[in-house]
């Protein structure tokens, strides 16, 4: 049997292999009755310990990681890309003017709309002026409202006369 300094705790299994600590706990969980792995007892509970040399027979690690070599993709060049971003530029110039030019073209039919709408109001207003003047012509005069003189006008009554009567 391996002594105890051969063991580690599963954060430290987890750090070691740079693997999680949940994958180590599925293997402590897979070789829980064998001798790679150790319960021990503590006040919180019980805390698994895993063989150090087992571990490296699970999880071994390359002796020298091998050199990613990236390639570079065959693109375009820096001349190229400015090339296409002044051609983007100035498409964008003429899209701009077009919408200007449009905007202008919009505005004006706009003013020609409303000053149509305008026009067609005041005829609008002129026919019916007409018609009231016509309208106005053919009512009769009204009679001369003649005043009654004041003695045939009945007295006004006070307040305590209304109220108890005279």
């Amino acid at each position: 049997m391996e002594s105890a300094s051969t063991f580690l705790t599963i954060k430290q299994a987890a750090q070691q292999v740079n693997k999680s600590e949940q994958t180590i706990r599925r293997l402590v969980k897979q070789y829980a009755k064998t001798s790679h792995i150790q319960i021990e007892q503590a006040s919180k509970g019980s805390t698994y310990l895993i063989s150090q040399t087992f571990l490296a027979q699970q999880y071994p690690t390359p002796a020298e990681p091998l050199p990613i070599i990236i390639e570079p993709e065959p693109g375009p060049t820096i001349a190229n890309l400015r090339q296409q971003l002044a051609e983007r530029d100035e498409t964008i110039q003429q899209l701009q003017h077009r919408l200007l030019e449009q905007n202008d073209v919009l505005n004006a039919l706009t003013t020609q709309v409303n000053s149509q709408r305008i026009g067609r109001i005041e005829e609008l207003l002129l026919s019916q002026n007409e018609q009231l003047g016509e309208l106005q012509k053919r009512l009769p005069e009204p009679p001369e409202v003649l005043e009654l003189p004041s003695a045939l006008t009945p007295p006004r009554k006070g307040l305590w006369q209304r109220l108890f009567g005279s």
